[in-house]
């Protein structure tokens, strides 16, 4: 639990903002429908949009085209691309549309260009990308059942 920010919304992105800032973030935002069969991300694309999933479900895969085998799916609330956004490596692996799908996304330098001129909602936004980070970590380790992180 962090205790430096209280809780606001259960979304990873925005759950130490403030219905302001939250909604300052949001409107930043692209829109984009990505229909089924559709790669919204290609493995080794580099690209640091963070993405958002507002309906639908999105298959995350490894391979080749053709012969791709899916990892995960994940659906609305679900959070993507954050890794390329804090550190602008290539993407790793691929996400297709499993059904239509309808993401939010925010284009790094613009995001970047606010948070930048706002250290309080840089300071949130960032708490809750590293709590987003943290699960992500927490839910690898064990499904994987190899140790507990402390």
């Amino acid at each position: 639990m962090n205790d430096l920010f209280d809780l606001q919304y259960d979304h990873p992105l925005f759950r130490y903002l403030e219905g302001e800032q939250r909604e300052r973030l949001e409107s930043l935002a692209e829109e984009i429908r990505v229909e089924s069969g559709e790669y919204l991300i290609r493995k080794n694309d580099q690209d640091s949009t963070l993405f958002a999933v507002l309906a639908g479900r999105l298959e995350i895969v490894v391979g080749t085209e053709g012969e791709e085998r899916v990892l995960a799916t994940v659906g609305p609330g679900d959070v993507l691309g954050e890794v390329s956004f804090i550190d602008d490596s290539p993407r790793s692996v691929s996400v297709r549309a499993g059904e239509t799908t309808v993401v939010r996304a925010w284009r790094k330098d613009i995001l970047t260009a606010v948070l930048r001129n706002d250290p309080w909602v840089l300071a949130r936004f960032s708490a809750g990308l590293n709590m987003l980070l943290v699960e992500r970590l927490r839910d690898t380790v064990a499904r994987q059942g190899s140790f507990r992180p402390v």
